[in-house]
């Protein structure tokens, strides 16, 4: 299986580098689902008659965006690049239907006085990704003057597109992404748990009430209802009301104890 992590201190290859980019790019998503579409080792047309092949051509789905194209060429080492850039015919079979083009590169292989200035530059980080050093410049003076793209390179790109789909490298690709898709939905779960056990241990040590010791939730929410719906200030209140009840009483009893005397006090002088 291909890794997707790889850091300035690995060993890179075509591969891992390739990896970086589909990670940069394929998984973008958009509201109207993925941004990107990336087809890898691109023929500049169908046929045998074209024989020059890209790393990599990202195609950006936003007409907002221009449905621009971004070519991208892959560099393992000092002297691919150098090749490259001697002999630009490889590129210049491309450049007239690309809005932007890239070299993708360890940090140790970028040389950025010798790559042309439009020319965008992208290195891995340690995320299994790519980090931008140089944004590219559209290649045409106006930014949108480049040439249709005719029917036998979007063949190519489609062909290339279908074989990569196919591969064994995009099955691990798409395993990989399920497997960070599961963990990230588990990392989730696992904090919102730790989340609400936290929550419970602040409610048992304010309330000293531990939940364990109910007989259910329903007695709980009884009881909460309670206070929070002014029960407790009713039976304060009716408490209250009942002291003023019995102090009136102990006067009442009082008074008749005082008739009462006086009575017998009137019944005996007579």
């Amino acid at each position: 299986m291909t890794t997707l992590t790889i850091n300035e201190q690995d060993e890179h290859t075509e591969a891992t580098l390739t990896a970086a980019i589909m990670k940069k790019w394929a998984g973008v998503k958009s509201q109207g689902g993925m941004r990107y579409v990336v087809a890898v080792q691109v023929n500049n047309g169908a046929g045998f008659a074209f024989g020059r092949t890209l790393d990599a051509i990202v195609l950006d789905t936003w007409p907002s965006k221009g449905l621009t194209l971004h070519g991208l060429e892959v560099k393992c080492s000092k002297g691919d690049l150098r090749r490259e850039l001697q002999n630009p015919a490889k590129a210049e079979g491309f450049l007239p239907y690309l809005d932007n083009f890239s070299i993708v590169a360890p940090s140790n292989v970028i040389d950025r006085d010798l790559i042309p200035k439009r020319w965008g530059i992208y290195v891995p980080d340690n995320e299994g990704s790519l980090r931008t050093v140089r944004s590219p410049l559209y290649l045409h003076d106006d930014g949108r003057d480049r040439e249709h793209v005719d029917r036998s390179l979007m063949a190519a790109f489609a062909r290339a597109l279908v074989q990569r789909s196919l591969s064994k490298e995009a099955r691990d690709e798409e395993y990989e992404c399920g497997y960070r898709a599961g963990q990230q939905s588990n990392a989730a779960e696992i904090r919102e748990a730790e989340m609400l056990r936290q929550r419970q241990a602040d409610f048992e040590a304010a309330s000293g009430v531990r939940l364990g010791d109910w007989s259910g939730p329903q007695m709980i929410g009884e009881a909460v209802e309670f206070v929070l719906h002014g029960g407790l200030q009713r039976q304060v209140a009716y408490v209250g009301d009942m002291r003023k009840l019995g102090q009136k009483l102990m006067e009442t009893a009082d008074e008749l104890e005082r008739l009462a005397e006086a009575t017998t006090l009137e019944v005996k002088s007579l």
